[in-house]
């Protein structure tokens, strides 16, 4: 008898030790991790995949956080966790998103990788001097047709479209959708929501987005707001970007009186992380 009861328990033990080695995609699920780096910048990875979004900007205008020297570094020379980054995807040419300096700097050091970026930002950086990045490093937003551009990269598909900066046109803000690992993940750039049409051709409540990285600037705060994110993009989960540390108490106290929403995210300091569960 006590022989049979230690047999049940080794076999249980084996039992969670097996569960918790099962890839949760056998049950439906993946997972994403996403680490914040700074204003609108994040690294986002799922298994060996990894993509880096308004990564690498020095100006935060007296009122935005900037990546310190040390992250710079270590996104420049790919070290971990930036290591075996092949992607990176710029929004728009503004200071506190893109510094072209530190892009070209990061593509002259790691030929092997992409940028996906606006027309502005893929001149600025090809201007800078002394630095040896192949053309085809580099793909731009096609603006002549305006359509959205539809690409994979070692892996990860990229879908980048125009969306209005604000109420500003004429600025060239780039929103992304990344797929990595059936993980579906939207970037606004600047965009605040106020050009319905935009969002009423890209059809993205039908993409099925499991999270939403959306500027802190629109989309959530009131009910008209958070009635268009739903009805025009429809995520399961929402990160906010580009609050004003000083804001981020306000946020969270506002975040909290909010009952009919998906959950906000908001990450508090550079290079917090969070993994986020989502469903195939």
């Amino acid at each position: 008898m006590q022989k049979s009861n230690k047999m049940k328990k080794i076999a249980f033990f084996l039992f969670l030790i097996l569960t918790n080695l099962i890839d949760l995609s056998c049950f439906g699920q993946n997972q994403i991790d996403v680490t914040y780096i700074a204003n609108a910048g994040f690294l986002i990875e799922s298994n060996d995949k990894k993509v880096l979004i308004d990564a690498l900007f020095k100006n935060g205008w007296d009122n935005y956080l900037i990546p310190a020297d040390s992250i710079v570094s270590k996104i420049v020379h790919q070290e971990a966790p930036f290591d075996k980054v092949r992607l990176m995807l710029i929004t728009h040419n503004h200071g506190d998103h893109f510094n072209a300096s530190m892009v070209a700097a990061y593509l002259n050091s790691n030929p092997g990788n992409v940028l996906i970026a606006p027309p502005l930002v893929a001149k600025e950086v090809l201007m800078i001097p002394d630095v040896k990045i192949s053309r085809n490093q580099i793909i731009e937003l096609d603006l002549i047709s305006r359509v959205v551009n539809d690409t994979i990269i070692n892996g990860i598909r990229v879908k980048s479209f125009l969306l209005q900066h604000d109420t500003r046109p004429e600025i060239e803000n780039v929103g992304y959708l990344v797929e990595m690992n059936g993980f579906k993940v939207f970037h606004t750039g600047d965009c605040t929501g106020s050009k319905i049409t935009e969002f009423e051709k890209l059809q993205l409540q039908n993409e099925q987005i499991d999270l939403a990285l959306l500027n802190f600037y629109g989309f959530w705060n009131t009910k008209e707001e958070r009635n268009f994110t739903e009805e025009f993009i429809h995520p399961r989960k929402i990160a906010l970007f580009h609050i004003p540390p000083t804001e981020i108490v306000i946020v969270k106290k506002s975040m909290e009186q909010i009952h009919d929403f998906p959950d906000i995210t908001v990450f508090e300091s550079s290079m917090k992380k969070r993994s986020f569960i989502g469903e195939k």
